[in-house]
């Protein structure tokens, strides 16, 4: 679970656009290790979840 959380923290910097040279770091040896996958799926798990929320806020920001 360790590494999921870690997945989830480096996407969400990325997603973000913050994060530190020395996590970006491990981030790239650690996908060399266990591949993109988790990073890929994490991703775009995020992207659905954000375009969901925007979707449902602009639909309640028309609404009224």
């Amino acid at each position: 679970m360790k590494g999921l959380g870690q997945v989830f923290k480096a996407v969400t910097s990325a997603m973000i656009g913050i994060g530190k040279k020395e996590d970006l770091i491990k981030d790239f040896e650690r996908s060399e290790k266990q591949g993109p996958w988790p990073y890929i799926i994490v991703g775009l798990i995020m992207t659905i979840v954000f375009i969901v929320i925007v979707m449902t806020v602009v639909k309640f920001a028309i609404a009224k």
